[in-house]
C-alpha cells in the first residue's frame, strides 16, 4: 500500500528536522554565548519555522489537488508578482533583497517558487495535452519562456543557487512528459553556446565563486575561505569524528554562516565519515520512498508534479553536499530539512503535504 510510504517519508522527514536542530544548536551555540546572547535563538526560530512547515503540509492536504491543476495560471502569477515586489518591498541583506519581512519573520518568495514552477508547468503541460495531439517546438518555446521569467527573476535578486534549482526542476517536468528528446538536446548546446556571456552579467562574488572551486587556494583568506574551511573540518573528523560539541572549526566559528548552507561539515567533523554516511543513507529512503509513491501514479498531473517535487528535493541535497565538499562552486543551495532556511523548510514541508494529497486522492496501482 501507497500508505505505508508516505508514513516513512513523514518519519525521514523529521527525523531529518531534529538532526537539523541538533546541527543548528552545534554550529551557532559557541558564538552566541560570546554575544551573550540565548544559544536557543537559531533553534527557537527554525522550531517556529518548522511548526509553519506542518500547518502548511496539512493546508496542501486539504485542498483536493485537482484545484491546483485547474488554478496553475492563478500560481503562475502569484509567483511572478512576488518575485517582482521583493525588488520594491523586501528586505536588503549581504548585498541581496530576497526576502519580505513579516511581523519579523523573514520570508524568501524564490523558495516558494521552487514549489510554485512545478504546479505551474505540470498544469500547463496537462492542459496542453488535453487540446494537442503533437508537441510542437513553438509550444516548447513557450514553456521555457515560462520557465525563464522566474528564473531570470530569481537571479537578478541575486540568488542563483535557487535560480539553478528552478530552471533545471522545469526542464525535468518536461522530461518527465515526454517531450522529444532534441529539444532537451537543442536547449543544452544552447546553454554552452551562451554560457560565456552569461559570465558577464554574474556579480563580482559569484564569478569569484566559481574561478575559487577550479582553484580554491587562488584566495584562500576570501571567495576560497569559507570551502577550505569546510574541507578542513570535514577531513579531520576522520572515520568517527571529534565527538558532540568537540569540533574545533565548527566552535571556533572559523566557517562563516556554518549553520546554513555549510551545516554539513559541522556533522563530519564532529561525527566524522560514519556519522556523514549514516546522513546520506537517510536521505537515500526518503528519496527511495518518495520514488516509490511516485512510481505508483497513474495520475499524469500527479506523476508531474511528485516527479517535480523528488527532483527538487533530490538536486538541492546532491549539490549542497557537493558544494560543501568543494565539489561544486558555492551557489547557496540549503541542505532540505537540515540547513536553517526557515522558508526552505516551510517549502519542503508544503512539497510533502502537495505530494500525500495526490497518493492519497488519486487512483493508485498498487500491484
Amino acid at each position: 500500500m501507497v500508505r505505508k510510504y508516505l508514513v516513512r517519508i513523514f518519519i525521514l522527514s523529521l527525523l531529518l528536522t531534529t538532526i537539523g536542530l541538533f546541527l543548528i544548536y552545534d554550529a551557532t551555540v559557541s558564538r552566541l554565548i560570546s554575544q551573550e546572547l540565548s544559544p536557543f535563538l537559531f533553534v527557537n526560530r527554525q522550531l517556529v519555522a518548522f511548526l509553519f512547515g506542518i500547518i502548511f503540509f496539512f493546508f496542501f492536504i486539504s485542498i483536493p489537488f485537482r484545484v491546483w491543476e485547474r488554478a496553475w495560471i492563478l500560481v503562475y502569477l502569484l509567483n511572478v508578482i512576488l518575485l517582482i515586489l521583493v525588488f520594491f518591498f523586501g528586505r536588503r541583506s549581504l548585498g541581496a533583497q530576497r526576502w519580505f519581512s513579516i511581523f519579523g519573520f523573514s520570508f524568501q518568495p524564490s523558495e516558494l517558487s521552487k514549489l510554485f514552477i512545478i504546479i505551474s508547468i505540470s498544469g500547463f503541460l496537462i492542459g496542453l495535452s488535453k487540446h494537442r495531439k503533437s508537441f510542437s517546438f513553438k509550444d516548447y518555446a513557450l514553456i521555457i519562456s515560462l520557465i525563464l521569467i522566474p528564473t531570470m527573476l530569481v537571479v537578478i535578486q541575486p540568488d542563483l543557487g535557487t535560480a539553478i534549482v528552478i530552471f533545471t526542476s522545469g526542464i525535468f517536468i518536461l522530461y518527465l512528459f515526454g517531450i522529444p528528446t532534441k529539444y532537451i538536446v537543442r536547449t543544452f548546446f544552447l546553454i554552452l553556446t551562451i554560457l560565456p556571456f552569461l559570465w558577464l552579467f554574474l556579480k563580482p562574488y559569484q564569478q569569484q565563486r566559481i574561478l575559487t572551486f577550479f582553484d580554491p587556494m587562488r584566495d584562500p583568506l576570501g571567495s576560497g575561505y569559507q570551502v577550505i574551511q569546510s574541507m578542513i573540518a570535514i577531513g579531520s573528523g576522520r572515520i568517527f569524528g571529534k565527538g558532540w560539541l568537540q569540533g574545533p572549526q565548527t566552535h571556533l566559528n572559523l566557517i562563516p554562516e556554518q549553520h546554513t548552507d555549510f551545516i554539513f561539515s559541522a556533522l563530519a567533523e564532529e561525527f566524522g565519515f560514519v556519522g556523514s554516511v549514516l546522513l546520506v543513507f537517510l536521505y537515500y529512503l526518503l528519496f527511495r520512498n518518495i520514488w516509490e509513491v511516485w512510481r505508483r501514479l497513474k495520475d499524469d498531473f500527479g506523476r508531474l508534479v511528485v516527479g517535480g517535487i523528488f527532483f527538487t528535493l533530490l538536486f538541492q541535497t546532491f549539490i549542497n553536499l557537493s558544494m560543501v565538499m568543494g565539489m561544486a562552486p558555492v551557489v547557496g543551495i540549503p541542505l532540505p530539512f537540515i540547513s536553517f532556511a526557515r522558508t526552505s523548510l516551510i517549502v519542503s514541508y508544503s512539497m510533502l503535504g502537495l505530494m500525500f494529497n495526490i497518493a492519497l486522492r488519486s487512483e493508485i496501482d498498487i500491484l
